[in-house]
């Protein structure tokens, strides 16, 4: 799906890709989490990291497809646009694992890894770049006029020539009720609108295990989303076959839900 004012990026699942530059974004993998949630007494089943390495090689199989880029070969760069890990402090031995077999599948897909911090990664990421060519550690990243930041702070200054700033951070999502059960299905999304005169981009989380924050019913969490701009943002849910629809003006749906109430 290319959303409005943007012919320069596709979104295909919770991925980014720039066919232009070859490059993919994903933002929000938060490796660790299934370690951080038997940690807190919660318990889920393992696999963790391999239904995150499934869903990033859905998002690889769909860029080979007709009208979705006909990627051949290598891409250029993959970006990892924020919060690689998810617990903070030093790595574990589990979580270390996870981030060199997701590195290990990008240097497979991708010439140049770019890892920009997050506030969850705080600055371990240097250590993964350690004996790996092709991987960088980056507090943003700019290319074909597009600057990818996380989002969780106010950039102080935007680069020059930067038309489109895309950031992760948020998690969106919107709930959806169903009108027969009455059950609300939250679906990530992807946010297009605009931050000081640039279209703005929010990612979803790439992670399966993270459903989001719905943003029908909770405050939004990155500084560039006031409510003057995320209401006027449009909402493009992602499917769960990777289909990514458009659903209009976040404002319609908030003024909806708020009429359902």
């Amino acid at each position: 799906m290319r959303p409005a004012r943007l012919p320069e990026v596709q979104f295909v699942g919770e991925g980014l890709y720039v066919p232009s530059a070859r490059t993919l974004a994903l933002a929000d993998v938060h490796l660790g989490l299934e370690e951080t949630l038997h940690d807190e007494g919660t318990l889920v089943p393992s696999g963790h990291v391999r239904a995150v390495l499934e869903r990033l090689e859905g998002i690889v199989r769909a860029l080979g497809q007709g009208g979705r880029g006909k990627l051949d070969g290598k891409l250029e760069r993959v970006i990892v646009n924020g919060d690689l890990r998810h617990r903070f402090g030093p790595w574990t031995r589990r979580a270390w694992g996870e981030a060199q077999e997701l590195l290990d599948y990008l240097e497979g897909i991708a010439t140049e890894i770019v890892l920009i911090e997050g506030n969850h990664d705080g600055g371990s990421l240097a250590a993964l770049a350690e004996g790996r060519e092709g991987v960088s550690v980056r507090r943003d990243y700019a290319v074909n006029g597009l600057w990818f930041v996380h989002g969780d702070r106010e950039p102080k200054g935007i680069p020059e020539g930067v038309e489109t700033i895309v950031i992760g951070h948020e998690h969106p999502a919107v709930g959806l009720r169903d009108p027969v059960t009455g059950r609300v299905e939250t679906f990530k999304c992807f946010l297009v609108g605009a931050y000081r005169g640039r279209a703005l981009v929010v990612q979803p989380a790439l992670n399966p295990w993270t459903a989001g924050s719905d943003l029908l019913r909770e405050e939004p969490l990155s500084p560039l989303l006031s409510p003057g701009v995320l209401e006027e943002c449009r909402v493009y849910p992602v499917g769960d076959d990777g289909r990514v629809l458009d659903f209009g003006p976040l404002r319609q749906l908030l003024q909806a839900t708020t009429m359902r109430r």
